[in-house]
């Protein structure tokens, strides 16, 4: 069995998030609904759009400032940081935490929590990669081995390092401010007969007010499914591709036996490594916030056969 012991003395390339590229889809997200507005809303409209942008903005930021404190609530999650660790397993989270922040350029270590379910898991949240929260549950510590919780530690500290937290918000202002322009006509209506007329028929908003929602929820997890991918792909990076196959493995062998889960599991079910709650159907996989365990593991394998 692998452990922490080998990963010591792994050098480890850090990866940096591309603030020129984040900038140019921030950009060309901006210009994007500006010309929406100015089409289906009217020009006049054009006037409020700092308005928009700060209302479609302003709710996600927000949640991702309050991240950490609300789960900290919903969860009931007792922070162990550097000292408060009670089991051998919880001294591997904070020793293994601590070894992953020094290599990957972290100004400051993550608070490290555990929470009490039996559900097999681990998320990060926080509003930047220096001002991040991992934590990790109970059943998790209980039902993996060394090998299998390093390599769930190094998916999460992938998330962090990889600022997916700034910009799952991101497109979901994006997504938010789509909505609020294709409702806008209905609500308000514009230059045109259509949206005057359409303003007076409130069960057209709501067919439209769902069809955004759904688009919008098809897009961001869409978006999840890649982030979780490319968090697979930097912990088997930094550690080495059978740390995450491992872990992966077993979170499949758990999943085949149903295990009793708490309704706070469900909240949150995007920010952990892997989601028990993803319908196996066509169109579960379509909202689905992860990919299949399956599909993850065929994409390990594939950088382990391109190692060999």
């Amino acid at each position: 069995m692998k452990g922490l012991a080998e990963l010591r003395n792994k050098i480890i390339k850090v990866p940096h998030l591309n603030i020129l590229k984040l900038g140019t889809w921030v950009t060309m997200g901006l210009f994007a609904t500006f010309l929406l507005i100015y089409i289906f809303v009217g020009d006049e409209m054009l006037n409020y759009f700092p308005l928009l942008i700060l209302f479609a903005f302003g709710s996600p930021f927000v949640s991702l400032m309050m991240s950490k404190a609300t789960v900290k609530r919903a969860y009931n999650i007792r922070m162990i940081g550097e000292s408060g660790a009670r089991t051998e397993k919880e001294k591997l989270v904070i020793d293994t935490i601590t070894l992953f922040s020094q290599k990957l350029g972290l100004q400051k270590l993550p608070e490290i929590g555990v929470y009490p379910s039996n559900d097999i898991n681990a998320f990060a949240t926080g509003a930047s990669k220096n001002s991040a929260m991992v934590a990790v549950s109970q059943g998790l510590l209980n039902s993996m081995n060394e090998t299998e919780i390093i390599g769930v530690l190094a998916h999460e500290m992938s998330h962090v390092v990889n600022g997916d937290m700034l910009t799952s918000s991101i497109l979901e202002g994006f997504v938010s401010a789509f909505g609020l322009i294709a409702t806008l006509p209905f609500l308000m209506g514009g230059n045109n007969n259509r949206g005057r007329r359409a303003a007076s028929s409130i069960a057209t908003y709501y067919i439209v007010r769902n069809i955004a929602n759904i688009f919008g929820k098809i897009v961001s997890s869409a978006y999840s499914r890649r982030r979780e991918y490319g968090a697979d792909k930097l912990a088997a990076e930094i550690t080495d591709p059978s740390y995450m196959k491992s872990a992966l493995l077993r979170l499949q062998e758990i999943s085949e036996g149903r295990i009793s889960l708490q309704d706070s599991d469900r909240e949150f079910a995007s920010f952990k490594i892997t989601n028990n709650f993803s319908m196996g159907n066509i169109f579960g996989n379509l909202f689905a916030s992860h990919p299949s365990l399956e599909k993850r593991i065929a994409a390990i394998e594939r950088m382990e056969n391109k190692e060999l």
